[in-house]
């Protein structure tokens, strides 16, 4: 159920409490596409929606970019404009009934900035918040069936990407990445592929990345719930 899809007459009927926000940036991925980031999450929230009754907000594809900052194709916000963006739509959409908001995050620059607004949205229009970092919770998977081909620009998120565009993916074995190193920085990253381990890749293949999609699906399905099942179980005050 996406929101640009519904009437105003459909919304009220349905009277979502539940609501799904798919955030990205548009930034170079290397042999992926640029507005990765965003795909990623909003094919993620749409598979997800209707499993839980929950409605799927328009994804803002714009976010926080770095050290990405200077590949081509870029393009982002300063992060007091990000903040003030994601604190005035969920305090909009809190008017038509939404109290619970479920962000999947795309981009992990984004994390910080979401862990302190999402909790100051939540106390000012009294929503409940929760951030998914898709690629975190997913990790375990992704270096099991991709070694050190994950990361970013890598096979899990290329595995994503072709789950929505099966013409996007691309032939990858990880060896255009630059291995990160803790302790060292440079603006702009050497390569906008990135690596963080040192475990051989395995080549990306069609197989590997639908079987990648399907664990992390139903891996996300159970920290939505188990986050739904916690806010339900807090007590209230009547």
């Amino acid at each position: 159920m996406k929101l640009l899809e519904m009437t105003t007459h459909d919304f009220a009927a349905l009277a979502p409490s539940l609501a799904f926000l798919p955030l990205g940036t548009i930034e170079a991925h290397d042999l992926g596409p640029l507005g990765t980031d965003a795909i990623a999450p909003e094919r993620i929230a749409c598979d997800l929606a209707e499993r839980f009754g929950a409605v799927v907000l328009p994804t803002m594809p714009y976010g926080l970019v770095r050290s990405l900052a200077g590949h081509p194709g870029g393009m982002w916000l300063t992060e007091e404009t990000y903040r003030a963006l994601v604190m005035e739509l969920i305090g909009s959409i809190s008017l038509s009934g939404v109290s619970r908001v479920v962000v999947f995050n795309g981009h992990g620059g984004n994390t910080g900035a979401l862990r302190e607004v999402l909790p100051e949205a939540g106390g000012r229009y009294g929503t409940l918040t929760a951030l998914v970092d898709w690629w975190t919770a997913g990790g375990d998977i992704a270096r099991r069936l991709f070694g050190g081909g994950a990361g970013h620009g890598g096979s899990d998120e290329l595995s994503v990407v072709f789950s929505d565009r099966p013409e996007l993916l691309p032939e990858w074995d990880g060896s255009r990445s630059w291995r990160a190193v803790e302790g060292a920085w440079a603006w702009p990253a050497p390569r906008s592929s990135i690596r963080y381990d040192d475990e051989p890749a395995r080549p990306l293949e069609r197989g590997a990345a639908a079987e990648y999609y399907r664990l992390l699906l139903a891996r996300l399905e159970e920290v939505v719930m188990g986050i739904l099942t916690g806010w339900d179980s807090i007590p209230r005050i009547t």
